[in-house]
């Protein structure tokens, strides 16, 4: 069953794109809901979660969203990024958790990225592993958070997705 999302308009600021793109909810698996571009052949897809926990609760944020896209044009089948929903403060670290490996990433605007390919593999595979990823980032105003992520689900998704946009 396809169902349209809410906006059926996303902003693929997920690579730094500007462009809009229309997506179709495609399913959900577990905790992470794949959804994939109304053209053929597919210019996007992504599996998106949002958190089940945020610290501090009461935080002024926008949407909050951990993504792993794929660009088949650009050969990219993998590349997760995190969106906290503030502006990310320039000098401060962002990280994800899994377990007890920890991931730097980098900050544009309110996203992070990992910036090396081999780590950004090394990232979904320690997420397949887990029960949880953990974010931290610090905003612009110096409000340190913590963003819980239930990885329930992510090994289907990730198997959807790649079926979705191989």
């Amino acid at each position: 069953m396809r169902t349209t999302l809410a906006s059926a308009t996303v902003a693929l600021a997920l690579a730094g794109g500007a462009a809009a793109q229309t997506v179709d909810l495609v399913e959900k698996q577990g905790a992470w809901s794949l959804y994939a571009d109304t053209a053929t052949p597919k210019a996007v897809c992504f599996i998106a979660a949002q958190p089940q926990a945020v610290e501090p609760l009461g935080a002024n944020r926008g949407p909050i969203f951990f993504y792993i896209s794929a660009w088949p044009k650009d050969g990219v089948k993998t590349e997760p990024s995190v969106k906290v929903g503030y502006p990310i403060k320039a000098d401060a670290d962002m990280s994800v958790t899994v377990g007890t490996d920890t991931f730097k990433l980098f900050v544009k605007g309110e996203r992070g990225f990992v910036s090396d390919p081999q780590e950004e593999l090394k990232l979904v595979e320690a997420m397949k592993k887990g029960s949880n990823a953990f974010v931290k980032a610090t905003s612009a105003r110096g409000t340190a958070t913590t963003d819980t992520y239930s990885l329930s689900g992510l090994s289907a998704a990730l198997d959807k997705l790649a079926a979705a946009c191989p």
